[in-house]
């Protein structure tokens, strides 16, 4: 008689077994490799120039986080071509570089929402960031948050998109979510200056407040009579339409500020007089004159009257980049020419460029304040285009082969598109937010370059594609006939 181990039924029994077994432990062993593959795993770089690699520099600011940080795509996928479609492709590797290179302790998670169908999570979003979450990249830690528009993160070129500057806004965005310094703006009063305590169309700056208390920046007003010297924890002094002339050591804390404190300051100017500060614009290469700027192509709003200003310089400042690349123009009230200073002292270390510019049809008014039509005189007239707002900006020093960043002052001939009305009609709102922005540095903390776009195209006929389907279907079609012809032959 048989040994039971020769017996059929039990041979196959426990060869079915020994297969099952097998199976399972190879499904175990293929997601236990897997497991430990997704959490314990090292990125290699081959790409040209190591191109999705995050900087050292970004690298080092990663490393050194105390507190875990939510990066948070709020994108909307319901348009056909939408430029949120091709962010999330170049975001996407970014996004796996924050988190590869974050710590345990400080670990960093991005994810994207989709505000057309993950509603629920966009209205939380929402609840926690404010509004306006729409095409933005929000960078948030526990207690502070940074929100960057989608188009903030390219460089635009005849139309299309050039550079991608992700890694550069995002660490910046990191470095100042992760800050416990707070950054301080002050803006004067005493003058008859615009308030942000205000919510008075005319007057009033409330919405330009909210908007700037949204970015995590602190804002104070300030009456230079009552102090000697500028708070040391101003980065910002704003002078919003003032009324009233400065006196003189009131104009002497403000030029010692910018002068030898490295200070910021932007002028929103009215019309007339310049309050005495003509002689800090001089110092810095600016000149603001008493007239109004006027413009014989008609480009006004119907309703007000407004002076409305889409002439960029030819080589657009960072302020105006995006109003540039979007064609948006500004809407002005009452505005006043604001140039170089030809005469000033200018030397090496100041820097000085146009932001926004008059139509080529438009000539400063010298005679404004006169009954009658007002025509263009060669004489007393200053012919357009004209700048409508400058900036001017030092290098404190040169220590080796590093320029040490200085002072910087922007100023604008108008203050109205700044006010309630105004701010949030056509490009005022992000003329006025790029200023303080730039000003701060909040989009350019690092010196990280942009990374430019490269699009590989592959251009195929009909007849090329099913060539080249047939000839990628060889392979697999070759190896399913030789499994099929083993089979065969080992069952006869």
């Amino acid at each position: 008689m048989s040994s039971r181990f020769e017996d059929f039924k039990t041979t196959t029994f426990i060869s079915k077994i020994n297969l099952w077994i097998q199976i399972v432990l190879g499904i175990t062993l293929y997601c236990g490799l897997n497991y430990l593959a997704l959490k314990h795993y090292v990125r290699f770089d081959i790409s040209e120039n190591a191109r999705n690699s995050l900087s050292p520099e970004s690298v080092a600011y990663v490393k050194n986080l105390n507190e875990p940080i939510e990066i948070y795509a709020v994108v909307s996928l319901n348009r056909q071509n939408s430029e949120s479609a091709s962010a999330i492709r170049d975001f996407n590797t970014l996004f796996a570089q924050y988190e590869y290179v974050s710590t345990k302790k400080a670990p960093i998670r991005a994810k994207f929402v989709n505000s057309f169908i993950e509603n629920k999570r966009a209205e939380e979003l929402v609840a926690r960031f404010g509004k306006d979450l729409e095409e933005c990249v929000i960078v948030a830690s526990a207690n502070k948050h940074k929100k960057i528009p989608l188009r903030d993160f390219y460089t635009m070129e005849d139309g299309m998109k050039k550079d991608f500057k992700g890694e550069s806004l995002i660490s910046s965005a990191i470095l100042n979510v992760s800050s416990t310094k707070e950054t301080k703006i002050y803006f004067l009063k005493g003058h008859g200056e615009m308030s942000i305590k205000s919510a008075n169309n005319i007057r009033g700056l409330s919405e330009f407040a909210s908007q700037l208390t949204s970015r995590n920046y602190k804002i104070e007003e300030l009456d230079l009579s009552g102090v000697k010297e500028i708070p040391s924890d101003a980065d910002l002094i704003v002078i919003a339409g003032a009324r009233s002339p400065f006196l003189l050591k009131e104009l002497d804390t403000i030029r010692r500020y910018l002068l030898k404190s490295n200070g910021k300051c932007i002028v929103f100017l009215e019309m007339g007089s310049t309050l005495g500060m003509e002689e800090i614009f001089y110092e810095w290469g600016i000149m603001s004159d008493d007239m109004l700027v006027l413009d014989a192509g008609g480009d006004y709003e119907s309703s007000t009257g407004d002076l409305i200003a889409r002439v960029f310089p030819q080589e657009p400042h960072p302020i105006v980049s995006y109003l540039t690349n979007a064609g948006t123009p500004v809407q002005f009230g009452s505005t006043r020419p604001v140039r170089q200073d030809d005469g000033s002292p200018i030397d090496d270390t100041l820097k000085i460029a146009p932001i926004i510019l008059s139509g080529s049809m438009s000539w400063a008014e010298k005679s404004y304040m006169h009954n009658g039509a007002q025509q263009f005189d060669g004489i007393s007239d200053l012919r357009g285009p004209l700048p409508l707002g400058m900036v001017a900006s030092r290098s404190s020093g040169d220590n080796l082969g590093v320029k040490i960043p200085g002072g910087k002052l922007i100023v604008f001939g108008d203050e109205n598109f700044i006010a309630n009305k105004w701010f949030n009609r056509l490009g005022n709102s992000k003329l006025a937010m790029n200023a303080v922005d730039w000003m701060l540095e909040e989009n350019n903390m690092l010196n990280i370059p942009p990374r430019p776009l490269k699009n590989f195209s592959l251009t195929l006929s009909q007849a090329d594609a099913i060539a080249l389907a047939w000839r990628f279907a060889l392979i697999p079609f070759g190896v399913l006939i030789l499994c099929i012809s083993i089979f065969i032959a080992r069952r006869r």
